[in-house]
C-alpha cells in the first residue's frame, strides 16, 4: 500500500529546525522520500492532511514493563494472568504514541511475536526477558522463608514463576543466565545492579554484583552483539558498571561529577527515571522513608546539573508498570517533567533520535532490522505521530493525550482525529 502524508511540518527525531511544508511518501511499511515540492496525489491509495500540524517520529519509552501489571513485584500473578493484562497495556501505550518501547525486564516474548505478526495492537517491543540478580539482590522477589528455596539458584523458588526475574551468583551462573535470556531472543540484557525501592532485601545503597560477575555478564552480552543494561542509583554502583563495561543506566538518580565524568568519557546512556517531580504520598510513610525521598529528589536536581554540564546521552524512559490507570497517567506526563529537567528538544530527542542510536549497539540482536526506528527519514518504519502544535518548542504538548492527532505504526492507522 502506498501512503502520502502531504503538507508536513517534520521533525526527524534529531535536528531542532522542521522541515517545512513537505510531503512523506510510503511505501509498504517504510518511509520511502521526503518530497520538497508537489507530488500527484491520484497514486496513493491513502492521502492524509498534516497541515498546521507537526509530524513526529513515533514514541519510544526506553523503560517500561508490560507483564508487572500489578502494584508490586510480587503481586502473585501468574505467567498466564500477567500475559492477559499485558496485552491491554500493551495496547494503551501504542494509543498514547509509543509505537516502540525497551522492556526492561519481563516476559514479553508472546506478546511480541503476537504484536509483531498483527494479531495484537501494540508497540514494537525490544525485550530484555528476565531481569538478571544476585541473591538478596533487587530482582529478588521470594518470599523469605528458607524451606522454599530449592537447589537451582538461578531458577530459585516458585515465587519467581512470573520469569520477571532469575536469580545468579558467581560467574558461572551470570554467564548462564545472560545466556538463556539471549536463547529466548533478548535484545539485550537487564542486570540488577544495585538497591531499589520495590523489593525488600536490598537497600538503596547496596552494591550488587561483583566487578567479575558483571563484567561476565557484559562480555556474555557482547558475543552475541548486544549491551547490557542495569538497575543502579548510586555513585558506587555506577562507577563498578562502568568499569565492567555496562553500556546503559537505568536511573542513575544520585549521579554526581566524578561519575558523571565517567559517563561522558565512556559513552555510557542515562534512562534518567522514574522523575520524582511526580507526587509521591507520604503521609503514614516511616520517617526513614521520607527522608530517602527528599534525599533523592536533592539527587535528581544535582544529577540533572551533571547531565547538561556534561551532556550526557539521556534516554526518555518512565519506568511504567504495575497499576494501568497509573501507567496512563505517567507515561505522558513525564514529558511535562523532562522538559522542566531538560528543556524541550533534549526531551523529545530522548524519546525519538537517541532511541536509534541505542540501538545500534544491539546490533544482529535487533529484533527490528528491516527499517530505522526512532527518526522519520528515508528508510524509516512508517512508525509517526502528527501532533497539534510544536513539541520541539515546548515539550508539554505530549503530556496531553489529545494532542496526539494521529497515530500510525507499520503504515497502519491506529488514531486519526485530525
Amino acid at each position: 500500500m502506498n501512503t502520502l502524508i502531504k503538507n508536513a511540518n517534520v521533525f526527524d527525531g534529531k535536528n531542532a529546525a522542521l522541515q517545512e511544508n513537505v510531503n512523506i511518501v510510503i511505501e509498504r511499511n517504510l518511509v520511502k522520500e521526503i518530497i520538497h515540492g508537489s507530488v500527484t496525489e491520484e497514486n496513493f491509495e491513502a492521502v492524509y492532511d498534516a497541515a498546521r500540524h507537526t509530524v513526529i517520529p513515533g514514541l519510544t519509552d526506553a523503560h517500561v514493563h508490560l507483564s508487572i501489571t500489578g502494584n508490586s513485584l510480587s503481586d502473585g500473578w501468574r505467567i498466564d494472568e500477567k500475559a492477559v493484562r499485558s496485552v491491554r497495556f500493551a495496547k494503551e501505550m501504542l494509543l498514547r504514541g509509543f509505537t516502540t518501547v525497551r522492556d526492561a525486564g519481563g516476559i514479553t516474548f508472546g506478546l511480541k511475536k503476537n504484536i509483531d505478526n498483527g494479531f495484537l495492537d501494540g508497540p514494537r517491543i525490544l525485550p530484555s526477558n528476565a531481569m538478571i540478580s544476585q541473591t538478596s539482590g533487587h530482582g529478588d522477589i521470594r518470599a523469605n522463608h528458607a524451606e522454599v528455596r530449592i537447589a537451582d539458584s538461578i531458577y530459585a523458588s516458585a515465587d519467581l514463576n512470573s520469569k520477571l526475574s532469575v536469580l545468579a551468583d558467581g560467574v558461572d551462573e551470570v554467564i548462564r543466565a545472560v545466556r538463556e535470556q539471549l536463547f529466548l531472543g533478548a535484545s539485550q540484557i537487564k542486570l540488577m545492579a544495585g538497591g531499589g525501592f520495590s523489593s525488600a532485601y536490598d537497600p538503596i545503597w547496596t552494591v550488587q554484583f561483583s566487578f567479575e560477575e558483571m563484567k561476565a555478564a557484559v562480555d556474555a552480552a557482547a558475543d552475541y552483539g548486544t549491551y547490557v543494561m542495569a538497575h543502579l542509583y548510586t555513585p558506587s554502583s555506577m562507577q563498578r558498571a562502568a568499569r565492567a563495561g555496562v553500556k546503559c543506566f537505568e536511573h542513575a538518580t544520585l549521579l554526581d561529577e566524578e561519575t558523571a565524568r565517567i559517563v561522558a568519557d565512556q559513552g555510557i546512556w542515562i534512562t534518567p527515571g522514574p522523575q520524582l517531580g511526580r507526587e509521591y504520598p507520604t503521609t503514614g510513610l516511616p520517617k526513614s522513608t521520607v527522608k530517602l525521598i527528599e534525599d533523592f529528589r536533592d539527587g535528581e536536581r544535582r544529577a540533572t546539573e551533571w547531565i547538561d554540564k556534561y551532556n550526557l546521552p539521556i534516554l526518555y524512559g518512565t519506568d511504567a508498570f504495575g497499576d494501568i490507570h497509573r501507567a496512563a497517567e505517567i507515561q505522558l506526563d513525564d514529558f511535562r517533567l523532562f522538559k522542566s529537567r531538560f528543556g524541550s528538544f533534549r526531551g523529545i530527542v530522548a524519546a525519538t533520535g537517541n532511541i536509534y542510536e541505542l540501538i545500534q549497539l544491539s546490533t544482529y540482536q535487533n529484533p527490528y532490522p528491516e527499517g530505522k526506528i526512532g527518526v522519520l527519514e528515508e528508510g524509516s518504519f512508517a512508525d509517526l505521530l502528527i501532533v497539534s502544535g510544536n513539541p520541539v518548542e515546548d515539550l508539554d504538548i505530549l503530556a496531553d493525550k489529545s494532542n496526539i492527532r494521529f497515530i500510525m505504526k507499520d503504515a497502519v492507522v491506529y488514531k486519526n482525529t485530525l
